[in-house]
């Protein structure tokens, strides 16, 4: 056996040892006789199948180092008024720089597979495309990964369109669509039919941004469902945020989602991004501004979460870590009493699994050996203290490892006697993830 896992501390199951060979999941038995090549030690910690992120905006990612490049007067203008700025200054090795970057920060923490979105539009051009199948190409040995052409300022004249056929030919996976933020109705429908119509014709799958706003009169979910439904396409189209699902009045909405449900739509709802998303009141008290999520898991409807934005124009924070991405949707979904947040475990895992295709996921035998070795119990504990990925295993391979190192803890008579050997706080990052090199 190339690795055998000891004491991994299945998610609401016994401690089991896992065997890996070839890359995958060999055997799963309370105490193997087999011996290892490698042996890993769990230790009785919470061993999951690897993270799956449904979406990354990922050619936005570390926009401030482009942004610092420009003069002070394009600085000092708004976020999305300096963005195109940004993007003329986009070339396929940037965007490949950048994002290797953001690969990275995907391994340390433990994500098997991703969903990257690359803009296509008259100021980048196809730069993200060609730097985001480049990385497609260089991880493909370790993770999966798609690359989805995202229209991110609409279909305004034949440009876009000329563009988006590009991307497709040089091999974009999905097509992607954000109909909410043409102007009118008509405006929307057009753009929905166009990605549809592409779709179809490079049969890909779709990947929407849908109403991300607090506007009830934003309806681009309900023309995307019934396209859908129209087109045959029921299965292949998944819809990002829907935040104004939360504010339409509850009969639509319920009438909205039985059509969501009906077209076989996967929902993703990235609850940070909301919490400081533009779209929303200036003035307090602010919305969650989070889409209606349990009445959608409620109705039958798969809901994840992603890191869906990494320092960009949209959200100035994240580090690609679906662990914190999970927390924020267990707070703000409320999934936190009576054991809720195991309903959060699936949107980080075996639900953005299904919407990327990966038929040997999980964690059984035969399965693709994409294991994660949180430094907690239980999920409720990784989620509460955001625990260590203390082992990271992709495609049968050790990749990554991280500890947490506390070299002493003083007590309360010992600060207040002065000994602390010159260490107040007696805590030692281990600092990077330490694996081997990809």
């Amino acid at each position: 056996m190339d690795i055998v896992l000891r004491n991994a501390q299945i998610h609401n199951g016994p401690q089991v040892d896992i065997a890996i060979d070839g890359g995958k999941i060999a055997a799963i038995e309370p105490h193997l006789p087999a011996v290892g090549q490698n042996e890993i030690d769990a230790g009785g910690r919470l061993t999951i199948p690897a993270f799956v992120n449904g979406q990354l905006h990922a050619c936005k990612s570390f926009w401030r180092r482009l942004l610092a490049q420009l003069p002070p007067e394009v600085q000092a203008l708004s976020p999305f008024e300096a963005a195109a700025h940004v993007k003329r200054r986009y070339t396929p090795a940037d965007i490949f720089a950048r994002v290797d970057e953001v690969m990275q920060l995907a391994i340390r923490h433990g994500t098997c597979a991703i969903r990257l979105f690359a803009d296509v539009d008259s100021d980048g051009g196809l730069a993200p495309v060609e730097g985001l199948l480049a990385i497609r190409e260089k991880y493909a040995a370790l993770m999966a990964v798609q690359v989805v052409a995202f229209p991110q300022d609409g279909f305004a004249g034949d440009e876009t369109e000329r563009l988006m056929r590009q991307a497709l030919e040089m091999g974009a996976d999905l097509v992607g669509g954000i109909p909410w933020i043409e102007a009118g109705t008509a405006a929307q429908q057009h753009h929905t039919e166009r990605c549809f119509a592409l779709a179809v014709e490079y049969d890909r799958d779709l990947h929407f941004v849908c109403d991300d706003t607090a506007d009830p009169a934003s309806r681009s979910l309900e023309m995307v469902a019934r396209q859908t439904l129209t087109r045959g396409w029921q299965g292949r189209v998944t819809a990002t945020q829907c935040a104004a699902l939360a504010f339409y009045d509850d009969d639509y909405a319920n009438d909205v989602i039985r059509l969501v449900a009906e077209a076989g739509m996967t929902i993703l709802s990235n609850s940070h991004v909301s919490l400081i998303a533009t779209g929303f009141p200036e003035r307090q008290p602010w919305p969650r501004s989070i889409t209606r999520v349990r009445e959608l898991l409620d109705a039958g409807v798969p809901v994840a979460c992603g890191q869906d934005d990494i320092d960009n124009w949209f959200y100035p924070f994240g580090r690609n870590d679906l662990l914190e991405v999970a927390q924020f949707m267990a707070h703000n979904g409320r999934f936190a009493w009576n054991g809720e947040v195991d309903r959060v475990l699936p949107m980080v895992t075996s639900t953005p699994a299904r919407l990327l295709g990966l038929d040997d996921y999980g964690l059984h035998v035969g399965a693709a050996a994409n294991l994660l070795v949180l430094d907690a119990p239980d999920w409720h504990s990784a989620i509460q203290f955001q625990a260590e990925k203390r082992f990271v295993i992709l495609r049968g391979r050790l990749v990554a490892e991280t500890q947490r190192v506390v070299k002493r803890s003083y007590s309360l008579d010992e600060l207040l006697a002065g000994v602390t050997g010159g260490n107040l706080h007696g805590e030692v990052d281990s600092g990077p993830a330490v694996g081997k090199e990809i």
